[in-house]
């Protein structure tokens, strides 16, 4: 690398505003930690951490490679580069810490919040009892605990067994409607030929009727011809 490049010229520059970053990222992890305390929604201030480290990360660990003695400029003393080696050493450590911290306190975030035991205090039944007496009656606890399990994943078998003749007999039912409906269909149209014929022959009669109606004149008037 040449002796021009910033991470040689600015290089006070760069290890300031690191440790700028670092002090910022500890005071948000004190905020994050007060967050969880409390309960407050802590989504925003881990993507600002998590992007904090990786920021600082990338930062140290192209200043490390910088001032690998392989790539350092030869200009540079080796009392220099040995310096500016160690305080980004130092600054990795630090980070690494801070990178730890913020383990700890996601651990303590996502930890189980049980019941405490702290202001757990024996009955006075208990008081009176030996351990023998006290691990029998933990025994039939336990055992009267595994029964309602028991219990409640029979319920849940019942139910699926329910259910399951439930969709049954919806089947049934839509079955026998498809083939009410069919029947339906059938007898709508039987009742529509039905009647087409009924039409037909209603209408054949009354051709018929004319006719005789007409003849019957004809020779009605063929008769009052004839008298006149």
């Amino acid at each position: 690398m040449s002796f021009s490049n910033p991470l040689y010229m600015d290089y006070k520059s760069i290890i300031s505003s690191n440790q700028e970053k670092m002090k910022n990222l500890r005071q948000k992890l004190s905020t994050y930690s007060d967050q969880i305390e409390s309960g407050s929604n802590t989504i925003l201030i881990e993507k600002e951490i998590e992007k904090d480290i990786s920021s600082l990360k990338d930062s140290l660990n192209e200043l490390e490679s910088a001032y690998n003695y392989k790539n350092a400029p030869s200009q540079m003393s080796s009392n220099e580069i040995d310096r500016r080696q160690k305080e980004i050493k130092k600054l990795q450590i630090d980070l690494q810490e801070l990178e730890k911290d913020y383990r700890k306190a996601n651990d303590k975030k996502y930890e189980y919040k049980g019941p405490s035991m702290d202001n757990y205090q024996p009955t006075d039944e208990m008081k009176t009892m030996s351990n023998s007496e006290l691990n029998q009656g933990l025994q039939l606890k336990i055992k009267k605990q595994d029964q309602e399990i028991d219990d409640i994943i029979l319920d849940v078998k019942k139910g699926k067994v329910l259910a399951k003749e439930a969709v049954k007999i919806m089947d049934d039912q839509n079955k026998q409607l498809d083939e009410l409906q069919e029947d339906i269909d059938r007898l709508d149209s039987r009742l529509k030929r039905g009647a087409k014929r009924f039409e037909n022959y209603v209408a054949k009669k009354s051709g018929c009727c004319i006719v005789v109606i007409l003849v019957l004149e004809f020779i009605a008037g063929i008769l009052i011809y004839t008298l006149i």
